[in-house]
């Protein structure tokens, strides 16, 4: 076997003390005579392994194993992972050192949304480094983590958030991997997998055809007429609705462009790009909201010069009288006061949304299309949001199928 394995004795003894070392026992005023070893001892394994930051071989040892079969199966271990390409240096680096001095700066200085980074911080601050922070790196095993996520869920932590901090668990140790401080990523483990909630979102609630229609009749003469339109017949997203900018917009085409959004980080509103390519996508525009949308920049011209501004295409679509823009969270609460005052259920803004997807599903538009007009990152997921519709579209197609069939 490549490698050895040595017994190494741990402490010496005189008189009932106790030393570490034979050479403290003498600096202590016994002779070597008096000290006797222990017969406790620990077993070193010794092999040599390329340095990953320099390539070259260096002797590696590792210590306090206490029988000679335990380092020998850490040898064999270790030897096999040398061959197989995957045995990495241990590292004393904790998850916290990790994650503070590391992990986290190269989150913020990277690619990702303010408020994706904002996510992931949260969540590493609250759930992931009160646990396990204090662990070494290479101490984190499966077991380790499905004992954290399991200890999560007795506390009473939802699934949602217990969910995002095993993604955020995922995520930094496969940061460690690709640095090679671990060989293995233990968060890939199918047990931890398991322990890990994968929730799912209730169907959203919205309002019904005739709730709808009652509130968009309400809001007819309501200068954000054309907001809560747009929301309905394009279902945009609150922050692309509020980071619309007219140059987005070629109401001679009858397209719309979604490039950016809005995004709330805290209190916060961060312009951003669109969150995935798909999120990146053209809308048709029907005849009556182009309409509505030209009718909208007629009027916003005409505020904006009552108060010395100049309409521009590079500014949004949708702000208040004096050219501010709207916080998302503040159309959130204007949609809710006006929904009171029509007498319909109070929902999201993202309930317009739904009532548009919801709406062109039961129409039998195809899956796809909509998933496209939505900016779903795939079809996979507009199907599990709306199954409840399909389940409807498919009833209704059996009924009609067997109509024809059986002419009854």
């Amino acid at each position: 076997m490549r490698g050895s394995v040595l017994r190494q004795t741990i402490a010496w003894t005189a008189e009932g003390q106790r030393f570490k070392t034979k050479a403290a026992g003498v600096a202590a005023g016994f002779s070597s005579d008096q000290l006797q070893p222990l017969h406790e001892a620990n077993w070193t394994v010794l092999f040599r392994a390329a340095d990953p930051a320099t390539g070259r071989k260096r002797q590696i040892s590792k210590g306090g194993y206490r029988t000679r079969r335990e380092a020998e199966v850490v040898l064999r271990k270790a030897i096999s992972a040398i061959d197989a390409g995957l045995y990495t240096r241990p590292t004393s680096l904790t998850v916290r050192e990790f994650v503070e001095g590391s992990w986290l700066p190269g989150l913020e200085s990277g690619d990702l949304r303010a408020s994706t980074v904002a996510m992931y911080k949260g969540s590493a601050t609250k759930y992931v480094l009160p646990h396990l922070g204090g662990q070494r790196l290479r101490d984190v095993t499966p077991v380790v983590l499905k004992a954290w996520l399991d200890g999560l869920k007795a506390a009473g932590v939802g699934d949602r958030t217990c969910e995002i901090a095993g993604v955020t668990c995922h995520k930094l140790l496969k940061a460690a991997l690709d640095l090679e401080l671990i060989s293995r990523n233990p968060a890939d483990n199918s047990a931890v997998r398991e322990a890990r909630p994968k929730s799912k979102a209730a169907p959203p609630v919205i309002w019904d055809a005739e709730q709808l229609r009652i509130f968009l009749n309400s809001q007819r003469e309501d200068r954000l007429f054309p907001l809560w339109w747009l929301a309905t017949m394009t279902g945009l997203r609150r922050g692309e609705l509020a980071g619309l900018r007219w140059r987005d917009l070629d109401l001679d085409a009858g397209l719309l462009h979604v490039r950016q959004t809005i995004v709330v980080v805290g209190y916060h509103a961060v312009v951003s790009e669109s969150k995935t390519p798909k999120s990146r996508r053209t809308i048709g525009l029907d005849p009556a909201t182009v309409a509505a949308l030209r009718q909208h920049r007629a009027r916003q011209a005409e505020e904006l010069l009552a108060v010395g501004i100049q309409r521009s295409d590079d500014g949004h679509v949708f702000v208040r009288e004096d050219g501010r823009s709207y916080h998302p969270q503040q159309l959130t609460k204007m949609l809710a006061s006006r929904a009171k005052a029509a007498g319909v259920p109070v929902v999201r803004l993202h309930a317009l949304r739904h009532g548009h997807a919801t709406a062109g599903l039961e129409m039998g538009i195809p899956m796809k299309v909509m998933s496209e007009r939505l900016g779903h990152s795939s079809l996979a997921i507009t199907a599990d949001i709306y199954s409840h519709v399909s389940q409807a579209v498919d009833q209704a197609a059996a009924a009609q199928i067997a109509t024809a069939i059986d002419g009854a």
